[in-house]
């Protein structure tokens, strides 16, 4: 059992020096039993490199989402290993974990996750709030910011657009600086305008060393990403390196055939 956090690797990533940031090995989700079981993920091998943008493809229901929850350790593999800067999450204490979520990993929810009550402002900065750091709301300042929302940094989330939650729990992650970033449709409640700035964002986080894997239904915000992994029916079915959105289209429509 890992007693503390890993020491953070130096940036930049030098490919055979330092390690990936997120590691999966024969990783497995099955839900239910019997014959209720259902295989979500299929023995899936995946490495993903710091200062890289990852992007996650596939048909409704191909695992992509459950493939993220599980690299990201909330959720936690039926069979198969996942490492995560060092850490099994599936192996490791609660509180190592709470501390990992803290101070270098983040996760933007397809359902935004904020606290209804706090404002834009406090809302992006929470994070590092709870961990006390000085800093704390001028990093959310400057995270709100790059994503054109300051205007709306003293408005309560609950009254914000869903667009501008979406950007809001963006800023929460951006704010902390993660090592890893994870990011469940970053783009799917926003206009096209909007999403050329999501994603603008993202790849200046993998530009600056982060790890950034999203899952996404958008093929031009996957056309962005250093690398794009296909996902079929649990299984990896192609990797990609940088591509245009028109050449995913048909790869999806490949294998739906």
């Amino acid at each position: 059992m890992t007693a503390d956090l890993p020491q953070r690797p130096a940036r930049p990533f030098t490919p055979g020096v330092t390690p990936a940031a997120v590691t999966a090995r024969a990783l497995t989700k099955i839900y239910g039993r019997g014959a209720e079981a259902r295989t979500v993920l299929d023995h899936v091998d995946l490495e993903i490199s710091p200062g890289t943008l990852t992007a996650i493809i596939g048909p409704s229901g191909s695992g992509k989402s459950t493939l993220l929850f599980c690299l990201a350790g909330l959720e936690h593999p039926s069979n198969g290993q996942v490492d995560l800067l060092g850490v099994d999450p599936s192996r490791s204490r609660p509180a190592l974990m709470a501390r990992l979520y803290r101070s270098r990993v983040g996760f933007v929810f397809q359902d935004f996750n904020l606290v209804p009550y706090l404002s834009a402002r406090r809302n992006a900065a929470l994070p590092g709030l709870l961990a006390h750091r000085s800093d704390a709301l001028p990093r959310a300042d400057a995270a709100l910011a790059e994503l054109g929302i300051s205007d709306h940094a003293s408005t309560l989330s609950s009254r914000l657009s869903g667009g501008q939650q979406q950007r809001t729990a963006l800023a929460r992650v951006l704010a902390g600086r993660p090592d890893v970033v994870f990011a469940d449709e970053p783009t799917g409640a926003l206009d096209s305008a909007s999403s050329a700035v999501v994603m603008q964002e993202l790849k200046a986080r993998a530009n600056d060393g982060s790890a950034v894997v999203l899952a996404t239904h958008d093929l031009d915000a996957a056309a962005r990403a250093d690398r794009v992994v296909l996902l079929t029916d649990g299984r990896v079915r192609a990797v990609h390196g940088s591509t245009t959105a028109p050449v995913l289209a048909e790869l999806l429509d490949e294998v739906g055939r």
